[in-house]
């Protein structure tokens, strides 16, 4: 009972759930747990299949994306308050469409989006909410990985282009 009164604490202090009323955020934490990585820990691998939702509460992450013929390149760093592994709430997305590794140590709200998912249908207060947050995460993560692989371009042609000029 202790514990899941210290996540309903947990989920007070976030801003997206600010919104929500004390059954709601109650209800919210039967999906939820807290729990603690040390650096360099890879929570998220790309391709795996998809399972959970993570809030960093502290610490940093580092999102990588798999590019051909340039392996796996930084897209962005995650710090307090970000959302990483997003796509398992979108019905489309079948697996994990990128790596998170954790930079610090940092500890994380891990959503189960098996329970998540159909409390997100069931109480649409508690959908809006979520879904709200994972759509702003969703276009900040395209924009940020579309920004990366255009300076990944810009920088192969300035090369290409020394290479030819002599």
């Amino acid at each position: 009972m202790k514990q899941h009164q210290e996540i309903i604490e947990t989920l007070k202090s976030i801003p997206i759930f600010l919104e929500l009323k004390p059954f709601q955020l109650a209800r919210l934490a039967t999906a939820v747990s807290v729990i603690e990585l040390e650096p360099n820990v890879q929570l998220i691998t790309e391709g795996d299949p998809l399972d959970y939702t993570f809030i960093l509460l502290d610490g940093e992450m580092i999102v990588k994306s798999f590019v051909p013929g340039h392996g796996n390149i930084d897209t962005s760093r995650l710090g307090p308050l970000d959302v990483c592994g997003w796509s398992a709430l979108t019905p489309v997305v079948r697996q994990r469409t990128g790596t998170v590794i954790t930079a610090t140590i940092c500890r994380l709200l891990k959503m189960d989006t098996r329970i998540l998912i159909p409390m997100c249908e069931e109480d649409h207060d508690i959908g809006f909410c979520v879904y709200k947050r994972i759509s702003n995460v969703a276009a900040r993560t395209f924009l940020t990985t579309r920004l990366q692989l255009l300076n990944l371009i810009v920088k192969e042609d300035a090369a290409t282009i020394s290479e030819i000029r002599p």
